[in-house]
Order: structure tokens, then sequence, then C-alpha cells
């Protein structure tokens, strides 16, 4: 019976420890699977850092990411400093047409537009009456001549009274007179053109009837185009006869116009405080218009070679200025020493090389010392004749 129980006891140790193994080896199976898991997570967070933007050098630090920017070239040129007015482009030579005498519009022989000649036909005024006025005139006198020859006889032969014959030289030479107005006023009856140029206006419809104060047309010699500037009182020294100007019109933006000082009067106007500058304007194209709003610069003073940018390159802060340059793929930034400007470009009278290179678009963006990357180099009109280095070597220009 002893022996019985010891037997039994062993089988039952033998049943715990077998339950005990299998418990074990079936928990080690979801403990390899998290240890998996665990493994796919790491190679996955590292896959996905090696595509970021950010990159690391052989240290293993990150590097920063190359911004894009624009670039241009620094260049030397001539720039000018001006005193800048805006007026009303006139012509030298503009006239109202009047007609000297009074009647009714027969014909019309020019349009706006048109071009004539000095002395050219403009209008036709209705002449009847004028040629029978002219007709009765020369009636008058020729009777009157008549009277005078005969009377000059008599008083040849002593037979007429001194005051007699006076008198009838007078009448003769006064219908004589009367006869030229008669014949000017049917001269006039043809309105003429008083200048040489364009037909501005026409205001005048044929069947008018017009008076010696109607105006009928508007001409103006196109030839001789002039800008009136009133000047502050300030700025006297500066203008001088003949000196150089440049005309623009926002009507054909980009182009400029050259002229010169023509005339400067020598009055202050007490009440504004300023003078008159005539600019007499070369247009050998006649592409400008009496009538278009200009602005006029008067060249103060001109810098030869001087070192220059666009404007598109400045960045303001703080009521300072400043703009970046690239060196060995990095910005710098520089504040501007500022020359004479212009509406496009600036002089910089900062120590810098022809052919620098210059941000003109990106550099809102930048820091001192920022890594950049050169997407374009942009090429300005103003540009073409100055003077760079290096410029073989330079990206495709737009």
């Amino acid at each position: 019976m002893k022996n019985f129980a010891t037997v039994l006891l062993i089988l039952l140790t033998c049943l715990v420890l077998a339950g005990c193994s299998s418990g074990d080896a079936n928990s080690a199976e979801p403990a390899a699977a998290d240890s998996s898991s665990a493994a796919d997570s790491t190679q996955k967070s590292d896959q996905d850092t090696s595509g970021g933007e950010a990159k690391k050098d052989g240290s293993g630090k990150d590097q920063p990411t190359a911004i894009p920017v624009e670039i241009t070239r620094l260049t030397t040129g001539q720039i000018s400093s001006f005193l800048l007015y805006s007026s009303t482009l006139e012509t030298e030579q503009t006239v109202n047409v009047y007609s000297r005498i009074a009647g009714l519009v027969e014909e019309i022989y020019v349009e706006e537009s048109d071009r004539v000649q000095k002395g050219a036909r403009l209008i036709q005024i209705e002449k009847d009456e004028y040629v029978l006025a002219e007709r009765k005139a020369r009636l008058e006198y020729e009777k009157l001549l008549a009277d005078y020859n005969r009377l000059k006889a008599l008083q040849a032969e002593e037979l007429l009274s001194e005051e007699e014959f006076l008198t009838a030289e007078i009448n003769m030479k006064q219908a004589e007179i009367a006869w030229e107005q008669a014949k000017l006023n049917l001269e006039y009856t043809t309105v003429t053109a008083p200048i040489s140029g364009v037909i501005g206006d026409r205001l005048v419809n044929l069947g008018d009837r017009i008076q010696t104060s109607t105006n009928l047309f508007t001409i103006a010699n196109l030839n001789e185009k002039i800008v009136r500037l009133y000047v502050p009182q300030s700025e006297f020294a500066k203008c001088y006869k003949n000196q150089t100007a440049k005309v623009t019109t926002d009507v054909m933006a980009g182009t400029k116009f050259n002229g010169y000082v023509k005339r400067i009067s020598p009055i202050i106007d007490p009440q504004s405080g300023t003078f008159k500058v005539t600019i007499a304007v070369k247009d050998p194209q006649n592409k400008l218009r009496p009538g278009m709003f200009v602005n006029a610069e008067l060249i103060v003073d001109t810098h030869e070679n001087a070192k220059l940018i666009p404007k598109s390159a400045l960045i303001y802060e703080n009521e300072r200025t400043y703009f970046f340059i690239v060196s060995q793929d990095s910005s710098q930034k520089l504040e501007l020493k500022k020359g004479f400007e212009d509406a496009e470009k600036v002089e910089i009278l900062n120590d810098l090389e022809a052919g620098t290179q210059i941000v003109v678009l990106g550099q809102n963006g930048l820091k001192d010392g920022s890594r950049v990357k050169i997407v374009e180099e942009k090429k300005y009109r103003w540009q073409a004749n100055g003077e760079t280095s290096g410029i073989s070597a330079l990206l495709p220009r737009r």
C-alpha cells in the first residue's frame, strides 16, 4: 500500500511538470512576435528619417536645406542724378483758326488728323454776295476814276478850281480802297491754314453760319514738341540752357525720349515760388502726341563706370537697406552704401567686384550664412552695355 502511494505521487509530479513546460512554450511565441514588431518599427523609422529634407553628414548631424534663389551680376555702367517732374506734352506751334468774314460754310476740305501745308484750303464760305460786293466796288471805282481823269484835263487847262480837283482825287482813291477791301473779302471766303501741321480739332460743320469769332479748327505742328515744367526756386542753380533731359510716358513704358532745356524763364512766380523751364523733346518717329502726361528728368550729374544693382535686390529693415550676395553657395547680407539711383537701379558704394552674384528673388527668406541654390540668373535691359566678369560661365539667362 505504501509502494502504491509512492508511485501515484511520482505520476502526479510528472503531470504537473509537463503542464508547466507547455505553458512556457506558448508564452514564448508572443514574446518573439513583439520582438519582431519592434525590429520592423525601428527599420521603418530609419527609412522615414533618411527620406526627409534634412540630411546627415558623416558625423550624423543634420545639414540645412539649400534655399532656391535667382541672381544677377553686379554690373558697371552709367547712372545719373536728376530732377524729376511731371507735366503735359505740348507743341511749340498750336493755333486756332478763325474766319475773317461771316457767312455760311459751303465746303469743308479737311478732317481731323489730316496733315496740311501753310496756305492749304480748309473751308469755303458761300461767296455770292461777296462777288456782287466786289463788282459793285469795282464799278464805283471805275466811275470815279473816269471822273477824276476828266477833271484832271480841265484842271490842266485851268478850267477847274484846285479844290474841286482835290475832292475828285480823294473820292477816286477812296473808291479804290473800297474795291481792294471787297476783293480781300472775296478772297477770305476761302479759309486757309496759317501754319503747316496736323488738324487736331474740326469745330465747324457743313451749313453752319460762322462769325469772325467762331473757332473753326485747331492745327498743331507735331515736329516741335515741348514740355513746360514749373521748378521750385531752390533748384534754380541746377538748371541751365541746353541741359540734357529725358522724357518718358506710361503709355510707352521702357522708352525714353531725348530732350534738352530750350529756355528758362528768369522770373520766379511769387505766388508758387517756381520758375518755368521749357524742354524741347526729340521725337523723330513721331510717337508722342500732344496732351500726353509725361515725366521729365533734368540730368544734374552723371557717374560713369558706377557699380549697379537692380532695385529688386533691396530689402528694407528698420529704416535701413540691405541686399544679399552669394559666395560659395552661401548668402551674405550687406548693408547698402547708396550713390545715385533711378527707377530701375541703384549705385552701390560697397567694396564689391563687377560680376558679384546679387540675389534678386528669394532674399526675403534668407539669413546671413544661409545655404542657397541658384536656380536662374537674370539679365536686365539696362545691363546690356554694362561690364561684368566671368560672364561666359553664367547660368542661362532669361
